[in-house]
């Protein structure tokens, strides 16, 4: 390790930044499978709506929690919000990020499989990339970007094809996918800006506190007669709150310090873990539209990440 990396932050050392970033998008792709258990040992039919944001809102208010108690034992001096504004911002930032977003990925992912709800939110990923071109000046788009987008957006087509366009899309379904991706998207841009101010850890912490919270005020419309919790279905929403506590603060931390073009590349293995995690506790079949798209995601994330490859010989 050279004097450079030494005097960097550990969310800025490489070999760190891959490490934090794969283990954040690993925890994203168990999510996959985990809702869909989840679902299915609680009972919850397809378009129970309520149902569905009543887990969110438990599962974010719970993660929030979870990390808020961590913080005040951690950092008991830096737990305060600074102003008004850092106050309205983590609560716009809740709105976004966990409300709406997770509004439409849970109903979403009830109305299709896990593996083509995986596959279509790896869509974030590359318009992010095309975005940042647009908003970082050290962040441009060039020849192996493009084309990696390009091989993206034939995978998230692709896993579409199956029954046809019309049989193969629903709006309450894969329409309800990609409203999600555009929210993520909306939402990344903000924690990079909003980050520079609130400690990620705290943003990340409140952003599920109040967004949780809102999905939780929106449930007490619904009725739960039907509904049954298990000790698995227990165990997983557990599970679910503390995959978001962590892989939320890490990927916020990373956000921090790290350009949004570059780290984002590494959000690859969502549709992959959630995809193959799938198979093995869903018994979901891995079709060709499946394999075909992921190996199109992942070739698009190889020529995208070739560019820092390139970067670094240059420099070295």
């Amino acid at each position: 390790m050279n004097t450079v990396e030494k005097t960097k932050n550990i969310f800025e050392r490489k070999p760190f930044v891959i490490a934090f970033a794969v283990i954040a998008s690993i925890l994203w792709g168990s999510a996959f499978p985990v809702l869909k258990i989840t679902y299915s040992e609680m009972s919850m039919a397809g378009d129970d709506l309520y149902s569905k944001i009543l887990i969110a809102g438990i599962r974010f208010f719970l993660a929030g929690v979870l990390l808020l108690g961590y913080a005040f034992v951690t950092m008991r001096d830096k737990m305060k919000l600074r102003s008004l504004r850092d106050l309205g911002r983590v609560l716009l930032l809740g709105l976004i990020q966990t409300s709406l977003n997770y509004f439409f990925f849970y109903i979403g992912l009830a109305n299709t499989t896990a593996s083509k709800g995986a596959i279509i939110s790896s869509l974030s990923n590359f318009l992010i990339i095309i975005l940042a071109h647009f908003i970082y000046k050290n962040d441009r788009l060039n020849r192996n970007k493009i084309w990696g987008i390009v091989f993206g957006l034939i995978g998230v087509v692709v896993v579409n094809l199956d029954g046809g366009l019309t049989g193969g899309f629903k709006l309450m379904g894969e329409g309800f996918m990609f409203f999600s991706v555009i929210t993520a998207i909306l939402s990344s841009f903000m924690v990079k800006s909003y980050a520079r101010t609130i400690h990620p850890m705290l943003l990340s912490a409140y952003q599920l506190l109040f967004g949780g919270a809102a999905m939780l005020l929106i449930s007490l419309n619904g009725t739960y007669d039907t509904l049954t919790m298990t000790p698995l279905a227990g165990g997983l929403l557990v599970y679910s709150a503390l995959l978001s506590a962590v892989a939320f603060t890490l990927w916020y931390t990373l956000l921090k310090y790290n350009k949004p073009g570059e780290i984002t590349m590494f959000r690859f293995l969502i549709p992959v873990s959630g995809s193959i995690l799938s198979a093995i506790f869903l018994k979901e079949k891995i079709t060709i539209q499946v394999l075909i798209s992921l190996i199109s995601i992942v070739i698009g994330i190889v020529l995208v990440n070739r560019e820092d490859q390139n970067k670094v010989k240059n420099q070295g």
